[in-house]
């Protein structure tokens, strides 16, 4: 009697019914994620099989993939083959030559997946299954924690299978933020005895007795056991089938289950024995030409083997490919062979499997543990590995140069890149100590001071990393010996900037001299500009504004012959910045709008990011509250605190908190005050500075003045002086700091704000906002109306709205005590411009003041709607007409000159006002709205 796997799936009913739940809800337009943990061999993969046939029932067309363990390295490689794969993808293959051309940007690959996807499910409803999900790689753990948010009100379903999580993995942070946003989760749980029971009917073809049920208790409930146990008594002849009961034999537990694998790869032919160990270096899939070269056999010479193996139920048959039959099948083969023979064994698969094509981080793994010294064609291939992955996955990147190092000779000609690689790779990926210590060690030992220095200098100018680990690259390579006047000057220039950066002014300026000194006598177009780009920051950081953009205009224009691209683009968005310092708002705005095309047209992930964070920060000074939320919201979506090691980040996200505030996002602000808990415990001075201003502003909010000075007393220099973010700054800030001095009753705060705006409006004359907040000042803490009138006056002209609404309304209270009506009539304005900009949380605080006044309902502003069309803003509105007409979020975002995350924060606020969750409700109420 010959038995197979199962073919019904048994003990799931309760799981099913759960994911068809979630899959009916597709039929509407919505989106649906399903998690489901079990242990190896509790049936993850033969539940996903089922929902993909309950799937294609229901008319969703099914991606399926499972991560590879040899694949952890291979970005997105589990997510393309979901989408790419099968006999009908769920996109066109075509498209994947295009996505193929540069895999390393991360950042452009997931929004044109994002664009495809949404295009897709425009047309019908999708599921996106993962199976073994513990293995994905880097790109696809992104890809799971940004595209189903990025997709919502979308028909597609993600459901993704993983063993239960040990460690703390990219994943597992993706995971737990699905959760947050109410994925469902499902625990595969050992089978009771009645599922058992039915497992072993379907199998036997008849009812197992008493006795066989009494055998398959020891499985506890694991269905893989259970079907091992079952096939064991088959292949032992333990089982006899009487009338329709299946009796056991032999009370002995099978073979296949307690013999440990090498005792069951002995009972094997020699040549199935041999093809099954040495498949298990191949992979969990591979093809027989694949398993033919590496055991260096004809084709026909394994036909036989081959058939042994599938009959014995170790491999089978998968998608044209041969395949283990479990994952636990695959691990206890190899973990049968002597590791030094496994080592040789995948070390001879890699070697197959490079001369069949396959790219360097395809076979990096294997190589990194397999390969002996000297092995040259795993140290080029590391390293290849290395380079490739330096900029999405760097800790990766940095074990494979450093294993290419253990195995290369010390005179290695590729010896100095694989150092420089690695040291690259370390500092990207965060390791400071450890990429300090290498870089200390390995360059000197590796590199003559010459290349050491050229090394440093990368490292110093790497501005996805901390200041301070570029400054301390800098320092270490000044101290070279026989440094060329060129490269020293270049040194000397990046360090300089990046101390201003860093907020250490004055380190800065002690260095400076030396600088200007050293380009004195070189004629270097790079280091020229990288010092005129630090001087102009420097004098920013000093309040003169005049002077710095005269000299990032400057250097912006020289800087073009300089080939610092990086550079030049943060020069871009500087020249931009001191553009809105001085008022120029429509100026600025179309420098973002510049450097946001020209990113997206050189595909410059880091450039784009930076100029959305830039754009949202000016959108909030002018008072656009709901367009920055929008831009600022999707930027930093799946911002922890962690990747905020940039100040401009930090400066973003402090612009998104005061957002929170304004519009009275109590949610929001909750993970941003965690947020800024973390930049305060790891970010540098700057960063520090930024968090502890963010945290103040929240204590204010909440009336614990107490608490915002004592914030602002965290991140300050040695001295204890209370600072303000300066790099970059908001001239308005002394506003605020005069608030906090004021509740606070602290005369040095209050003098602060008072000499600190005073001296910037002297520094600066003709910039009416500046001007405004010195008056602004003044008045709050002299209670001058004549002050507030003058601010008022100021900011009258200037495009910064908010601060106009916030002058009239502390001008409306100083009028109360001698001129109620007037008071009355200034209250009223700034309620009106607060409603008008939709600041919720000031609205509502003029509206109390102007009660307290004895003034009614009918005199004051309304209550803006917080559901329904009506509470959509102009943005929200035409954003979903856009999308209710069908168009994608790329298309919409091109239409409007925004980004896709923008257009997506703008959706999920129409969702939430309009108390919708799919695309299909928006554009059915559209409709209906549009009629009516």
């Amino acid at each position: 009697m010959s038995t197979s796997p199962a073919r019904e799936l048994h003990g799931r009913d309760t799981e099913l019914a759960l994911i068809r739940g979630e899959l009916e809800r597709l039929s509407d337009g919505a989106e649906a994620v399903v998690i489901v943990e079990g242990a190896a061999g509790m049936g993850k993969s033969r539940l996903l099989a089922e929902v993909s046939t309950i799937a294609h029932s229901l008319g969703i067309r099914v991606g399926t993939s499972a991560a590879d363990p040899s694949e952890t390295v291979v970005e997105l490689a589990t997510l393309l083959a979901a989408l790419f794969d099968g006999a009908e993808p769920l996109l066109d293959p075509t498209e994947l030559s295009i996505l193929h051309a540069q895999p390393e940007q991360r950042f452009w690959l997931l929004r044109d997946l994002q664009a495809l996807l949404e295009r897709a499910a425009l047309e019908s409803p999708l599921l996106i299954s993962i199976d073994d999900a513990h293995w994905v790689d880097g790109g696809t753990a992104a890809a799971i924690r940004t595209l189903p948010m990025r997709l919502m009100g979308l028909p597609i379903a993600w459901i993704i299978a993983l063993r239960p999580p040990r460690d703390s993995t990219p994943l597992v942070h993706a995971l737990e933020q699905l959760k947050r946003d109410g994925a469902r989760t499902i625990v595969l749980d050992p089978l009771d005895d009645a599922a058992v029971a039915q497992l072993a009917t379907e199998m036997l073809a008849a009812r197992p007795d008493h006795s066989i049920l009494e055998q398959l208790a020891a499985a506890e409930g694991s269905p893989f056991i259970v079907v091992e146990t079952l096939l064991g008594l088959q292949e032992e002849d333990g089982i006899r089938v009487v009338d329709g009961l299946a009796e056991l034999i032999d009370g002995r537990l099978p073979r296949r289950v307690h013999v440990k694998m090498r005792e069951r790869l002995g009972r094997l032919s020699d040549e199935a024995s041999d093809a099954v160990t040495v498949a298990a270096s191949l992979g969990r899939t591979f093809t027989f030409d694949e398993l033919a070269r590496t055991l260096g056999l004809p084709a026909s010479d394994l036909l036989a083997p081959v058939d042994e193996l599938l009959e014995a139920n170790l491999l089978v048959e998968r998608d044209a490919k041969l395949a283990f039959w479990h994952d636990i099948t695959r691990e206890a083969v190899r973990a049968s062979v002597p590791v030094t023979a496994r080592r040789a064994l995948d070390r001879q698969a890699a070697g197959v499997l490079i001369e069949a094509g396959a790219l360097p981080v395809e076979v990096a793994v294997q190589l990194a543990t397999s390969a002996e010294p000297g092995d040259e064609v795993a140290i080029n291939t590391l390293l290849d590995a290395a380079k490739a992955l330096v900029t999405t996955d760097p800790q990766t990147a940095a074990q494979f140069g450093q294993r290419a190092l253990e195995i290369a000779p010390v005179h290695h000609p590729q010896r100095g890149e694989i150092v420089g690689t690695t040291a690259i790779a370390l500092h990207i990926a965060g390791n400071s100590e450890e990429a300090i210590t290498f870089a200390d060690r390995a360059l000197r030992e590796t590199l003559p001071a010459l290349q050491e220095a050229e090394v440093r200098l990368s490292i110093a100018g790497m501005f996805a990393i901390s200041p301070e680990i570029r400054i301390g690259a800098g320092r270490l390579a000044l101290n070279l010996p026989d440094l060329p006047e060129t490269l020293r000057a270049r040194h000397l220039a990046c360090l300089f900037h990046n101390l201003v950066t860093a907020g250490r002014v004055e380190e800065a300026r002690a260095v400076l001299e030396d600088a200007r000194a050293t380009l004195g006598s070189v004629d270097d177009a790079r280091a020229s500009f990288t010092l005129r780009v630090a001087e102009s920051a420097l004098e920013y950081a000093d309040d003169r504004f005049g002077r710095s953009l005269e000299l990032i205009t400057s250097a912006y224009r020289d800087g073009i012959f300089a080939g610092d691209d990086q550079r030049l683009r943060l020069a871009h968005m500087w020249h931009g910045e001191l553009l809105s310092v001085a008022d120029r708002y429509d100026e600025a705005l179309a420098i973002a709008a510049d450097g946001l095309a020209a990113a997206q047209r050189d595909r410059q992930g880091w450039a784009y990011q930076m100029f959305e964070t830039w754009h949202g920060r000016m959108l909030l000074r002018t008072g656009r509250l709901s367009e920055a939320l929008a831009v600022l919201e999707g930027r930093f979506a799946l911002e922890d605190g962690t990747h905020a090691a940039a100040v401009l980040d930090a400066a973003g996200i402090v612009a998104l908190g005061r957002l929170a505030i304004h519009t009275n996002d109590s949610r929001q602000a909750r993970r941003l005050r965690d947020i800024a808990q973390v930049m305060l415990a790891r970010g540098t001075a700057a960063v520090r500075s930024h968090a502890g201003w963010l945290l103040a502003l929240f204590a204010m909010a909440e009336g614990d003045a107490e608490a915002a000075r004592g914030w602002l007393r965290a991140p300050t220099e040695p001295d204890g002086r209370a600072i303000l973010p300066r790099f970059p700054l908001d001239i308005a800030d002394e506003v605020l700091l005069a608030r906090i001095a004021l509740a606070a009753r602290d005369d040095k705060l209050a003098q602060l704000a008072l000499s600190n705006s005073r001296r910037r409006a002297e520094l600066n004359p003709g910039i009416a906002s500046i001007a405004a907040t010195a008056a602004h000042v003044r008045g709050l803490l002299k209670r001058s109306q004549a002050d507030l009138r003058e601010a008022v006056d100021l900011f009258e002209p200037t495009p910064r709205r908010l601060e106009l609404a916030a002058a009239l309304e502390d001008l409306g209270v100083e009028l109360i005590a001698t001129d109620r009506q007037a008071a009355i009539e200034v209250l009223g304005r700034a309620l009106a411009l607060y409603t008008e900009l939709g600041a919720t949380w000031d609205a509502r605080r003029a509206r109390s003041r102007l009660r307290e006044l004895g003034v009614r309902r009918r005199l004051v502003a309304a209550e803006p709607e917080a559901n329904g069309w009506a509470a959509l803003t102009t943005s929200e509105l035409t954003v979903a007409r856009l999308v209710a007409e069908g168009l994608t979020n790329r298309e919409v975002a091109e239409r409007l000159f925004v980004s896709p995350h923008t257009v997506n924060s703008h959706l999920r606020h129409v969702f939430l006002k309009l108390g919708i969750n799919s695309r299909v409700e928006l554009a059915r109420l559209a409709h209906d709205y549009e009629i009516a």
